[in-house]
């Protein structure tokens, strides 16, 4: 359990709150490079209890600005995207990216009263099509981007989905590193092997592989369908953490064979992302960034990449339509939201939400899968909103399968409050290298240490120093 004042603390965002201060110091990958368009619609979206704009000029740039007019306070939704600014359409105020006033034709040519007017904003950078925002306090000297291998290669490597839940962003967290709930609440009942040329994990597959032996690292690589076997055969894992310089290292240790464990291991990031592992030897990775909107609202960016190569037409097809009619994935499907609505990240209401229970399917509860629920993201945002949108921590009963959540939580609170006492920022803040990890699923000989072990599958790439504290 959680005290009630540690659980305000850690839930909620808005400015002024520890959690909200210490979040601000990080970059946040909130819009796709694709919603801003060269003189286009700006794009709506909400942050740490802000809502924002996000819009192009002609010359590329992206501005990140409040959404209101610091005239008379009309929407610059609104506005003209014209000539590197956008042009407020009650009085035609003009505002460039960085908030100046650039022309303000109601007053009289004498005027010097733009010179004075400023429209808040925040910085905003570029990569691999992914618009990150720095709303942390140096504006002038902002850190390096986070080095999260997912944004670092190519766009053609990379998939990225969006969605908006309608809890705090904790909870969403928490979902992605239990590792205990995945044999109940993803499970399907059918044997039927239903894997594709997709190349990516199937919740079905039975089929039992060969092991890929790793003799330097002292491991094995199981494929898709073996780790699946491991995971349905033993619905109890064991849980070991380590917090390290950019997190928490989460370890899920399962029974494999007599003489050795599968251990599943799962990155937490400071402050809000994560990395799940992969299947075997399966060499695509899947996680998420969960930025807080509020404290009642995610905005969960997943993103599925292969460090190595493009992904395949197989692999995007089953990204955007799901591994079968009707069902979801770990991405929500092309078809899985509601009609574009009229507030931030508007075209990312899911279909699939709280207000119609999420479209659980009552017969399939009894003859398809465990839950009911239309795949991997509803089964997982399903339990995580009918918690309601802060759920009050200090009346849950946590056991030793929830170490990961402990461990994370901890990290967290004492991460905000070193920040608030004593002004002392975690070093992920300024080291953007730390970050250049990946998850990993492996088989080690039970007398060898999970963390050493597993090292030559965590590291992304070789000569980076990923040191644990």
């Amino acid at each position: 359990m959680l005290s009630v004042e540690d659980n305000e603390l850690m839930t909620r965002v808005g400015p002024g709150t520890p959690m909200g201060t210490l979040m601000r110091l990080y970059w946040m990958p909130a819009v796709l490079s694709a919603e801003v368009t060269k003189d286009g619609v700006p794009h709506r979206t909400r942050l740490l209890g802000e809502d924002l704009l996000v819009f192009r000029v002609f010359s590329g740039n992206v501005g990140v600005i409040s959404p209101s007019c610091p005239h008379r306070g009309a929407s610059l939704y609104f506005g003209r995207n014209e000539e590197e600014g956008l042009r407020c359409v009650y009085h035609g105020w003009k505002f460039d990216i960085h908030g100046e006033c650039v022309d303000m034709p109601s007053e009289p040519p004498e005027s010097n009263f733009g010179s004075k007017v400023q429209l808040s904003h925040y910085l905003a950078s570029e990569r691999n099509g992914i618009i990150w925002i720095y709303m942390g306090p140096d504006q002038g000297n902002p850190p390096e981007l986070p080095q999260l291998e997912w944004n670092m290669v190519p766009e053609s490597q990379v998939y990225l989905s969006k969605r908006v839940a309608q809890n705090n962003f904790m909870q969403t967290i928490e979902g992605e590193i239990d590792s205990s709930h995945s044999g109940f609440l993803h499970r399907q009942f059918d044997k039927a092997d239903r894997s594709s040329s997709s190349g990516l994990p199937s919740m079905n597959a039975n089929d039992v592989g060969t092991l890929v032996g790793d003799p330097k690292a002292q491991i094995s690589l199981p494929n898709n369908q073996q780790g699946m076997i491991y995971k349905m055969r033993d619905k109890h894992p064991r849980f070991e953490t380590l917090d390290t310089d950019y997190g928490v290292l989460i370890g899920a240790r399962r029974n494999a064979e007599e003489d050795s464990f599968y251990w599943r291991i799962t990155n937490f990031y400071l402050p809000f992302h994560t990395m799940i592992p992969p299947y075997g030897e399966n060499p695509v990775l899947s996680g998420h960034s969960y930025m807080p909107m509020d404290d009642h609202h995610v905005l969960a960016l997943c993103f599925t990449y292969n460090p190595k190569e493009p992904l395949t037409e197989g692999q995007l097809d089953y990204l955007n339509f799901g591994p079968r009619p009707g069902q979801q994935g770990l991405h929500p499907t092309v078809d899985a939201f509601l009609p574009a609505l009229t507030k931030p990240e508007g075209a990312w209401w899911p279909k699939h939400n709280i207000e119609n229970d999420f479209n659980i399917d009552w017969e399939a509860q009894k003859t398809d899968r465990f839950s009911g629920l239309p795949g991997t993201w509803p089964q997982d945002s399903g339990m995580q909103e009918t918690m309601g949108f802060i759920y009050d921590r200090s009346r849950e009963h946590l056991g030793i399968s929830d170490t990961a959540i402990i461990r994370t939580r901890k990290r967290l609170i004492q991460a905000a409050k070193n920040l608030r006492d004593y002004g002392i920022k975690p070093s992920s803040v300024d080291d953007s290298g730390v970050y250049y990890t990946r998850s990993a699923a492996v088989v080690l000989p039970r007398a060898i240490d999970w963390v050493e072990g597993s090292l030559s599958s965590r590291v992304a790439s070789p000569g980076v120093n990923h040191s644990a504290v």
